[in-house]
């Protein structure tokens, strides 16, 4: 039995069941929970925009040259699809709550190796463990606040969940700001991994999703009447049941990423190589990204909530088109600043409602794969696209691929989510 609060879905212990203790107690509530997944999600945020924060300081300092650093970029980046969709399997079948401690737990410890590279290979090499757990991160975090969050403002918290992300972006960008101009990139990489270990200690007390618990109940109820039974398989979401969830889901997040994966790239090499900016400025021009980010993240929430998933996506690629385009062409400093920070707040709206809208799609016994699929198939062509750019701009002049490139990609967003199903206010199945 649950007890539904404004804002929260708070689980009681069955009949027998041992009480926690205060502090256990404590971390059953759902904003406790929240704020534990949005924590990691802001240490993720934190150790994957470090990298391409520093990346300028970086190249200069290895001798890695642009098509080389987008290859590295390539390389490396195959490790947060390949994450996304194995390790959502594993949280299917053994439980949200040991899957999200292991992600954390890889990203924070590789990112502290990213500090003594010393060669493109050792680079690739953490890069890529480094990016495997962050992109099993989100998927599950996401499933687990679906399945635990009162579905009137589920939108609400998955907003604020993924704004940590926007947190994790500021943090580096304000790391880079004041710390790299002084005493360079390597120390970036130390201070992204201590954080981060600290919230898998705190998640040891996070109570186990009671959706996915009742469901390994039915399965367990269910084999004990059968001769054999089976788990739910990544060809399942190609049944007819499942196949237009899967194909509008994985479009989306092919679009999305596409959009924002050669910006969040290349962005600050573009600003110091292309446009001249000293690292600093650079960094700072990073807080106005965060901050936009930050917003489109909240707002996508409220926008959901207030209208619809599909008009809260659609307004969101809308706004995509409009800054990408300003922030490729414009050249007065303000304005750019301007358009990076009307980037970041499309960008957090794209990805703030992917996450409710893919929970809401898939039904219990597949949300955590189905999930962990469309943001994995998104996230290759988030790979690809640093690459394309870096072989295309090798100068690093990336403003007008930005233009066209993500705007053509936020316009098939727009068309997707026009032609895809509503989900606000469905049960979850």
């Amino acid at each position: 039995m649950t007890v539904e609060s404004d804002d929260t879905t708070v689980a009681h212990p069955p009949v027998g069941a041992t009480v926690p203790g205060r502090f256990a107690g404590a971390m059953a509530g759902g904003t406790a929970g929240l704020i534990l997944v949005q924590a990691g999600w802001v240490f993720a945020g934190m150790d994957y925009t470090i990298y391409s924060s520093a990346l300028p300081l970086i190249l200069a300092d290895l001798h890695i040259s642009i098509p080389t650093g987008g290859l590295i970029f390539f390389l490396s980046l195959q490790g947060t699809w390949i994450g996304s969709l194995l390790v959502p399997v594993i949280a299917d079948y053994f439980g949200r709550r040991r899957a999200m401690m292991g992600n954390i737990l890889l990203y924070a410890l590789t990112t502290g190796a990213v500090a003594f590279a010393a060669s493109s290979a050792y680079l690739t090499v953490a890069r890529f463990l480094v990016n495997f757990g962050i992109g099993a991160e989100q998927p599950i975090g996401a499933t687990y606040l679906a399945e635990r969050w009162n579905p009137k403002t589920r939108a609400r918290a998955m907003g604020f969940m993924q704004s940590g992300f926007a947190i994790g972006l500021l943090i580096a960008s304000l790391l880079l700001a004041t710390i790299a101009p002084v005493y360079g990139w390597r120390p970036l990489f130390l201070i992204g991994a201590i954080p981060a270990l600290l919230v898998v200690g705190f998640r040891f007390w996070l109570p186990e999703s009671e959706k996915w618990k009742e469901h390994q109940e039915q399965k367990r109820a269910r084999s004990a009447e059968a001769t054999h039974s089976s788990g739910f398989t990544m060809g399942q979401l190609f049944t007819p049941e499942l196949r237009k969830a899967t194909l509008v889901g994985t479009i989306l997040l092919l679009a999305g990423n596409t959009a924002g994966g050669g910006i969040l790239a290349w962005a600050p090499t573009y600003l110091k190589v292309a446009r001249g900016l000293d690292i600093g400025a650079v960094g700072w021009l990073g807080v106005v990204q965060a901050l936009g980010l930050l917003f489109g993240y909240n707002m996508s929430g409220v926008l959901s909530d207030w209208t619809s998933r599909r008009v809260s996506l659609m307004v969101a690629f809308g706004l995509g088109i409009v800054s990408l385009i300003a922030f490729g062409l414009v050249t007065n400093l303000v304005l750019v600043a301007i358009a990076l920070f009307l980037v970041g707040a499309a960008l957090g709206g794209q990805f703030g409602n992917f996450i409710t809208y893919l929970s809401e799609l898939f039904p219990t016994a597949a949300r955590a794969t189905g999930v962990g699929w469309c943001m994995g198939i998104g996230l290759v062509a988030w790979s690809i696209v640093p690459l394309v750019l870096g072989l295309l701009a090798p100068n690093g002049n990336f403003g007008t691929l930005f233009a066209i490139l993500g705007g053509t990609a936020c316009l098939i967003g727009i068309i997707t989510a026009f032609l895809g199903p509503e989900t606000k206010d469905r049960p979850l199945a």
